[in-house]
């Protein structure tokens, strides 16, 4: 299981989706954005621009558009 992520780059501004690996089965829907560890030491880009989304957690949450569990 895990959750798909809609973001929105900062830097072009275009929508991408990422998918993101997790225990969701001990999870609250309500509050998932907040509970999914985003790996930092690899880097997530934008297609469009090559910028990296997720330098730090709280600069990819701030990117978040859309979250949907897959």
């Amino acid at each position: 299981m895990g959750v798909n992520f809609t973001i929105e780059c900062r830097n072009c501004g275009a929508h991408s989706e990422h998918y993101a690996y997790t225990n969701l089965r001990t999870m609250r829907y309500d509050n998932i954005q907040e509970a999914v560890h985003i790996d930092t030491e690899c880097a997530i880009r934008c297609p469009v621009c090559r910028s990296r989304l997720n330098t730090s957690e709280e600069d990819f949450k701030s990117q978040v558009k859309m979250v949907c569990v897959a």
